[in-house]
Order: structure tokens, then sequence, then C-alpha cells
């Protein structure tokens, strides 16, 4: 394999920034929580699982909430719209695998919805792995690419946190779509910085 390109999925491919705060907040509000302390955690770019967790729930109601939480997410899937210019994935004919804190029951038919799901090879979800970059890290040696041709591409400053664990390339689309700013995103020094996902085609 020459190169292998591993996208994000939420604020990357999909907006669904609004949606998660807004279902999040509301599930945990009730327990005393501020809509700040939400945003602090999930800037942490965690799964939904170890946020709940960060918040100091017990694993019973984490497993409730986050029920309730997935549950309050898909009956808002038919209104997630792409992010700009996400189609252009179609055009890159470099190997592509989607790896996602997300449920695969949430991201798949959005997925299929935009059309996009025979653009990669593999599709991962928050119930593949418990820790994404330990999973990608197997993913690179079981499948032996190398981590100089192997490329993460996500939307936020964690992202590029989890490039540089893994050890290969991080490419950060900084648009509209994107969970952070992009002056926490340069903070973290990212290998690119894309204002548009359609600027790929420029890389690859």
């Amino acid at each position: 394999m020459e190169k292998l390109l591993i996208f994000d999925f939420d604020g990357t491919i999909a907006d669904t920034k609004t949606l998660y705060y807004k279902v999040i907040y509301e599930n945990v509000k009730k327990f005393g929580y501020k809509y700040q302390d939400v945003d602090k955690i999930i800037d942490l770019g965690l799964s939904l699982k170890n946020v709940l967790k960060k918040l100091g729930f017990s694993f019973l109601t984490s497993w409730f909430l986050h029920k309730k939480i997935m549950k309050n997410v898909k009956s808002e899937a038919s209104k997630v719209k792409k992010c700009k210019d996400v189609d252009v994935i179609k055009n890159i004919k470099t190997e592509k695998i989607l790896v996602t804190n997300s449920l695969k029951e949430f991201v798949l038919p959005i997925i299929k919805h935009f059309k996009l799901q025979s653009c990669f090879h593999e599709i991962y979800g928050s119930e593949d792995f418990s820790n994404k970059i330990e999973f990608i890290k197997s993913y690179l040696t079981s499948n032996k690419i190398k981590r100089e041709n192997c490329y993460y591409i996500g939307d936020r400053a964690a992202d590029v946190k989890i490039a540089r664990k893994v050890g290969c390339k991080s490419i950060v689309i900084a648009g509209k779509c994107a969970w952070d700013s992009r002056k926490e995103i340069l903070e973290e020094k990212p290998d690119f910085v894309l204002e548009d996902i359609a600027d790929l085609r420029k890389l690859f």
C-alpha cells in the first residue's frame, strides 16, 4: 500500500458539532453540569463513553446516559449535513479508511445517505476499540503500513495529538464544520492545515 488516509467523521465529513453538544448537554444538565463543563470535556476529543466517565458518572449511569444520548442523536441523524466539498473524497484514489469515536450505527446511515460508503475500504466506530490511538497503531502494524505513508485527517487539536502519538502525519480541515477554532488547531502544530477538504486534491 503506497499511502493510507485515515479520516475522522465528526467535523471532518459530517457537520455534527451542534447536534452532539446539544444532546449531551440536555442529558447531563439535570445532574448539575453547566454547558461549559460539557464543552471543556468534549474538547479533549474523547469518545462519548469516556466523556461521561470524565464527567464523573458511575458505570451504570454512564451506560444509561450513553444509550439515551445515542438514541437522541440517531433520531436527529436525518438532519445532519455534509461538510463543505466532502464529495471530493470520491476522487482521491489513495486507500482510505474511516475511524471515528461515534457509533457505526449512527455513522453508517449518514455515510450511505451522503453516498460515500464506497469511498472507504473499511469503517470503524467506537464499538470496535476502546483506545483510538492503540487501535490505529495495531491496524498499521497488522497491515504492514509504514507510519510515514499514513495521514490522519481530522478537524481538531486532539486529532493532531492522535496523529503524533500514532507516528503518522496530521492533516486538519479548519473549515466551518471544525469542532475547534483555527487558533486552537495551530497551537498543536499540525503537519498540514487546510481551509477546505477539497484542498486534499493538492496533496494527493
